[in-house]
């Protein structure tokens, strides 16, 4: 109990402070943004090309185990194409969640 009332003591001897300094600053881009802002576009860019690249990798893997019944490569592109609609799920939830991200903080 004491240590609640020291602690009380301690938190009350500290001075408030005014927050309205700061919002009085504009934000700005740091140096270099639009080149990080172009990255990431290519980084976009190649994860999209590579979700299409793998779904229709994987209709053709599909359509070659039906035509020549070779299981396995039906399973795999089977697989393939589930693998690439889960991903673009994904993809195009992590860009909106962080664009929601994004707009909310700035």
């Amino acid at each position: 109990m004491a240590l609640l009332h020291h602690l009380h003591d301690a938190l009350s001897v500290l001075p408030a402070q005014d927050p309205s300094p700061f919002d009085e600053v504009a934000p700005t881009a740091p140096p270099g943004f639009e080149a990080i802002r172009q990255v990431v576009g290519y980084l976009q860019w190649i994860a999209g090309a590579s979700i299409v690249g793998l779904f229709f990798g994987g209709i053709v893997a599909a359509t070659a185990g039906r035509l020549w019944d070779h299981h396995g490569s039906g399973r795999l592109g089977a697989r393939m194409i589930i693998g690439s609609l889960a991903l673009a799920v994904l993809f195009g939830l992590g860009y909106t969640l962080i664009s929601q991200f994004a707009d909310t903080t700035a």
